[in-house]
């Protein structure tokens, strides 16, 4: 199951590797990304880390159910790491604070509501606090709620079989061209982009730590051999897969 990956640097410092690059996060940094596309986590000895695990398809009952809401999350999706401070990290870290004291501590029976209702509170607070560094802009309900319905195929894995903007937009019953002002006016990147997104973050995850042979890959990935997968990583990775380390 996929898991989301909530990371807070409290003290300290902590290095890891994320997107194909290494990110240090520093007191005051937030971390929210797929879990399996973080790797080598690496604390200092002071560092305080607060880290938290969220299934990846109970997000979305997390997220603000309004047009803001998928618009925070693609922001999100596109800058998972951000400082905060003041009241904002103090609310922040109460917040990562509650989660875990709910999760160890609330009986079983209604541990994952209670959970789930802490997260809430978390991602509101999140969406309140990335609002303020980065600029988000409004769109209509309906254009939210396809762009949403979008990304929600894409958390699902549609992408390692469908790579097309016209599959997506019949799958939304809208016209490709519809699906592409939609995106571009809530996201401000085109459909095209998040499907590449998704498909290269697995594909640089898949490689990096080894865990399919590259025939496997493209079983996984809906590729027609090898060379076609090889042509794929270098045109929007710029590297060999045999040299992505």
């Amino acid at each position: 199951m996929q898991q989301i990956l909530h990371l807070l640097c409290i003290a300290g410092s902590c290095q890891l590797h994320f997107s194909g690059h290494e990110h240090t996060l520093t007191p005051g940094c937030c971390m929210i990304a797929m879990a399996s596309h973080v790797g080598n986590i690496r604390p200092s000895e002071d560092c305080q880390l607060l880290q938290l695990y969220l299934p990846a398809d109970h997000q979305t009952s997390c997220m603000p159910h309004n047009s803001y809401g998928t618009c925070g999350w693609l922001h999100l999706f596109m800058h998972p790491i951000f400082q905060l401070e003041g009241d904002a990290l103090r609310i922040m870290e109460h917040d990562f604070r509650d989660v875990i004291f709910r999760t160890e501590h609330t009986p079983e029976a209604y541990r994952k509501e209670a959970v789930l209702q802490s997260m809430r509170t978390l991602y509101l607070d999140v969406m309140s606090a990335h609002a303020s560094l980065f600029e988000h802009e409004e769109a209509t309900q309906r254009a939210a709620d396809i762009m949403s319905r979008f990304i929600q195929m894409l958390e699902g894995g549609s992408y390692r079989q469908h790579r097309t903007v016209a599959y997506y937009a019949q799958e939304l019953c809208v016209t490709p061209k519809h699906l592409h002002k939609i995106s571009t006016q809530v996201s401000g990147r085109t459909p095209s982009y998040w499907i590449q997104q998704f498909t290269v973050m697995e594909i640089r995850h898949l490689l990096m730590h080894r865990k399919l042979t590259a025939k496997e890959i493209v079983e996984r990935m809906n590729f027609d051999n090898s060379s076609h997968l090889s042509r794929y990583v270098s045109e929007h990775l710029g590297v060999n897969p045999k040299n992505l380390k």
